[in-house]
């Protein structure tokens, strides 16, 4: 079997290939079909919501981010996705309680981590942010996380 057929086997899976390729209306598409199938519901809200955030509609994705917290109230993605809509309108304290939330149930998501740490140099809290940042950074570069990207770099190039 092909590395391509593999990964178009669901609804889900075919949405991540349009999205790797920005191919985002069509991500929507499968992503929505993934969700009405319950093939990764919560999963598959949160990466529409963040179509709708790079297609410009911000409460659109805000919606699908709580709805996939209504699906799966432990969807790290989408606590992330909600803090990174409060950070971008200046909602700091909402976004670190978002991202704090990430991290009670992951402590080992990165990107919970980096933005954090994003807040709290906004809020000026400099020795904090640099040890949230170095653990983000730390915990990207582990094996399988590399293994994972390379993985989705090879997928775009098919």
């Amino acid at each position: 079997m092909s590395m391509r057929m593999e990964h178009g086997s669901s609804p889900y899976e075919r949405g991540l290939a349009a999205f790797e390729k920005n191919a985002l209306a069509k991500a929507v598409a499968l992503f929505t079909e993934a969700v009405e199938t319950d093939d990764r519901a919560a999963l598959a809200l949160s990466k529409r919501g963040v179509c709708k955030v790079r297609m410009g509609d911000r409460t659109g994705a805000a919606r699908d981010f709580a709805g996939a917290l209504e699906r799966d109230p432990r969807c790290t993605p989408a606590l992330v996705n909600l803090g990174n809509l409060a950070q971008e309108a200046n909602m700091l304290e909402e976004a670190r309680t978002k991202y704090e939330a990430a991290l009670r149930i992951d402590p080992s998501s990165a990107m919970a981590h980096h933005n954090l740490g994003v807040v709290l140099r906004r809020e000026g809290k400099i020795g904090e942010s640099v040890r949230e940042i170095r653990l983000a950074a730390s915990l990207e570069a582990r094996p399988s996380k590399l293994v994972e990207r390379w993985k989705a770099f090879w997928r775009r190039r098919a």
